[in-house]
């Protein structure tokens, strides 16, 4: 679908949806005042229980408008700067306290209460005999669940990759479990296979769906995310039947990608972009530019893409990372080099998975021997071609770097891998804990001399609130700082 065409279709969407919500906001509060009248009026409790129904607890809302504001709740929560902070693809320009691995701790909650609510609200809606007619003007109810376990599966991972153990069979359940079991790193990844298999069957791609701003209700691009995503899972797992059937129903082309669509729009905008509006506390880091410039003796194409001249030399230069504030803040603006207009638009898609990292699985796989087509140095060769592709590079540009660049050994494809994965900061901190490629030393000011975080640690709240179980988990994972590992980082 033509991108302006998408645009235009996705502002009418949001704008109806909040209009639409602010007239369910209006009814509800004249339903408020006019229950309290009648109460205070008749004075007895005749019909008590229809009259002391929850306002804030709207039953009726359309499946569609959920799927909207679930998949942008992911993309607000997914701590996307902090992961390009971790994997030191950006560094800070003053307060240097995330690159200094300052605080340990971060809360899961607003996943939880927000988009996973959400999905699983649509999966609600569209099984339950009460509302799975109704819910069919959003779609079909399979292909509402389908996308809604998928996306379910994306956010659980995003969760599970920066703490490790979470609730997560008896998450999402309200009052029939207020206090979830942690389950175990290892055990939520199985899951992921089964859910996205299934998820996966279950499409008639023949139908669509409302309220998709990822894939605009084409379900026959969720197929190929649902399994371009069980790859993703599997290669962490190092599960070669997942990874191997998630390439062969996965990605084909950069036109598969799984973009969500931002608008110019205040509301809806690019938070890259949102940010630069007012505040520079993020430049490219010193490290990826040194990397970009000195990979075999060519400079990457992609750095004029990923980041701007400094005003004063013209150059492209990259902000020292993990400074103390004194440091940083004795660089000017002037003198260092901020993301590059082409990836800081209002508009500026937010990756959630792309089939350049798709060709990276591949090659990894091949370079396993398990039975992927291509080998290894052609699948790696496609998956920086696919990226060059996506920021448009010039193909003679592309190819001279690609020949200087030949794949050896598991180091080029972490190496390159990170260097694709710019912008999307939560899997190149990822893929850097699981490969350990590139190579990269931790904060020369860390915070008591802390190495680069390797997870986040749970919050107070979950102490107070579900002590016995988060205590039961770290008996199974270990201590609750950042640099204990995850099932999957050993």
């Amino acid at each position: 679908m033509d991108s302006i065409q998408a645009q235009d279709q996705w502002a009418l969407v949001l704008m109806l949806n909040y209009r639409i919500l602010i007239i369910m906001k209006n009814i509800l509060n004249k339903s408020i005042l006019m229950l309290l009248t009648t109460i205070v009026v008749v004075g007895c409790t005749k019909d008590f229980e229809s009259i002391n129904a929850d306002p804030n607890n709207v039953s009726n809302v359309p499946p569609a408008y959920l799927t909207t504001n679930a998949q942008r709740g992911v993309m607000e929560q997914r701590f996307n700067f902090t992961g390009m902070l971790y994997a030191q693809q950006f560094s800070e320009t003053q307060y240097t306290n995330t690159s200094r691995y300052e605080t340990a701790e971060a809360s899961f909650n607003n996943f939880y209460s927000g988009p996973l609510a959400d999905f699983q609200q649509v999966i609600n809606l569209n099984t339950d005999e009460a509302t799975k007619d109704a819910a069919l003007a959003s779609g079909s109810n399979e292909n509402q669940i389908a996308m809604a376990r998928i996306m379910k599966v994306y956010t659980f991972q995003l969760i599970t990759d920066m703490w490790g153990n979470i609730p997560y069979m008896e998450a999402l359940q309200g009052a029939e479990a207020f206090k979830p079991v942690y389950n175990n790193q290892q055990d939520i990844y199985a899951h992921f296979v089964t859910e996205l298999t299934e998820a996966a069957a279950m499409i008639d791609v023949s139908g669509s769906i409302e309220g998709d701003i990822i894939y605009d209700g084409d379900m026959g691009a969720w197929k190929k995310f649902a399994n371009a995503l069980k790859a993703r899972v599997g290669i962490r797992m190092g599960n070669q039947a997942a990874v191997e059937s998630g390439l062969a129903g996965g990605f084909t082309s950069n036109a598969d990608d799984a973009l969500f669509a931002y608008l110019a729009d205040a509301n809806n905008d690019n938070p890259i972009w949102a940010h630069f509006i007012t505040r520079t506390d993020y430049a490219i880091s010193e490290v990826m530019v040194n990397y970009m410039t000195t990979l075999g003796g060519v400079t990457d194409p992609r750095l004029a893409v990923y980041a701007d001249p400094a005003e004063n030399s013209g150059l492209i230069v990259g902000m020292p990372y993990g400074e103390s504030e004194s440091i940083a803040g004795s660089i000017t603006n002037a003198d260092i080099s901020f993301p590059g207009s082409a990836v800081r638009q209002a508009e500026t898609p937010g990756i959630l998975m792309s089939y350049s990292e798709m060709m990276f699985i591949q090659a990894e796989a091949a370079s396993n021997g398990w039975s992927v087509p291509g080998t290894a140095a052609s699948n790696y060769d496609a998956g920086i071609q696919a990226s060059m592709d996506y920021y448009s590079v010039d193909a003679a540009d592309a190819a001279t770097y690609i020949a200087a660049n030949p794949y050896v050994n598991i180091e080029s494809i972490g190496n390159q891998k990170w260097i694709c994965l710019y912008t999307n900061g939560h899997e190149a901190w990822s893929e850097w804990r699981r490969l350990d490629f590139p190579v990269l030393v931790k904060a020369p000011a860390a915070v008591e001399g802390r190495e680069i975080p390797r997870r986040r640690a749970y919050t107070q709240r979950e102490y107070d609130l579900n002590g016995v179980n988060l205590k039961a988990a770290l008996d199974n994972q270990g201590a609750d700082v950042m640099d204990t590992r995850v099932w999957w980082d050993k």
